[in-house]
């Protein structure tokens, strides 16, 4: 009789419990940074905000330069601050001189004789130095900048015709408001004021560099003329600033005699016209900033004597040039 095999060959496990489970083990602690490297994360992160913001600035920055009035508007702000720096400085200066003379006068007061006279070369402090040394340079640069600025005006009187023939050609219609009316008259005389006063500022100009060189022009009456010539340059800039303070008057008056705009249907259009409304606002306080600071600088040019100090001058210009350039970095973005 043949053994009979079994059908498989797999061994059966022993019948055995299994073992009993091992409880989870803990996690492993988490590593926290250490101070080194808290540090380095944050300069990195510094690092890398500060160049996206000078990247941003510097894109900004040549926008600002590729037009003209973004030029002179930025070298406006800069000479006017100069300005005020070399006035600041200057006293400062002038100051820290007195009291050093003041203290070698009375340490020599117990020495000297009567009717002598002490003649002394001492060196001056570090800081005096550098004092001095930063009241010639504000003031050699604010003087370039200056020249520079009257310099690129010379052809201004192309940019006044285009002016003059656009107002010209746009005529107002019949029936217009006495708002028009009135900003239309006041803009002819702008016109008018800055003629005048581009022609005497060129004419002054070339004859303080000597272009002109006609019998009129040279020795003491052709000084006399130019000087002559600066002061109602800057008396037609005057009229100017004039006119312009008298626009942003006519336009808030005008503005608040007009009936709210009834609100517009839909949200977006709603923050479109708020938009519009917060920019007209800010153009307005921007042109009468600008123009109430130049009023007295105006004046002060237009008379023989001046008007303001130089830390005078300095101060209006920077708020002057200020206004205008922060608009005008407004529109950079």
């Amino acid at each position: 009789m043949e053994d009979s095999h079994p059908t498989t060959t797999t061994i059966p496990s022993s019948p055995t419990n299994p073992p009993p489970s091992q409880p989870d083990k803990p996690p492993p602690p988490r590593s926290h940074p250490s101070a080194l490297q808290k540090l380095r994360f944050l300069l990195l992160r510094l690092l890398t905000n500060s160049a996206r913001t000078a990247d941003r600035n510097l894109i900004r920055l040549s926008k600002l330069l590729s037009t003209p009035s973004g030029i002179d508007v930025l070298l406006c702000t800069t000479s006017y601050t100069l300005t005020l720096v070399h006035a600041l400085l200057s006293r400062l200066l002038e100051r820290r001189l007195a009291d050093i003379a003041s203290e070698i006068a009375e340490k020599a007061d117990g020495i000297l004789l009567p009717g002598e006279t002490l003649i002394a070369s001492l060196p001056a402090p570090t800081s005096t130095k550098l004092v001095a040394q930063v009241v010639g340079s504000s003031k050699a640069l604010a003087e370039t900048i200056a020249d520079y600025r009257i310099f690129v005006r010379l052809w201004g009187v192309v940019g006044l015709y285009t002016w003059a023939r656009s107002t010209y050609l746009s005529p107002l219609p019949s029936g217009s408001s006495r708002e028009e009316r009135a900003l239309r008259g006041l803009t002819w005389a702008a016109i008018a004021s800055c003629v005048g006063f581009q022609v005497l500022e060129n004419g002054a100009y070339l004859s303080s560099k000597g272009a002109l060189t006609s019998a009129r022009w040279t020795s003491d009456v052709g000084k006399a003329r130019e000087n002559e010539w600066w002061l109602w340059s800057s008396r037609f800039w005057a009229v100017y600033v004039g006119c312009e303070l008298a626009r942003s008057g006519v336009t808030a008056y005008y503005q608040r005699q007009r009936p709210i705009a009834a609100v517009v249907d839909g949200e977006k259009e709603d923050k479109l016209r708020r938009r519009e409304q917060k920019l007209e606002i800010s153009l307005w306080w921007k042109d009468l900033a600008s123009n109430v600071a130049y009023a007295p600088m105006t004046l002060h040019w237009s008379m023989e004597g001046g008007l303001l100090s130089d830390w005078g001058v300095g101060a209006c210009g920077i708020v002057a040039g200020g206004a205008l350039l922060a608009d005008a970095w407004r529109r950079t973005e």
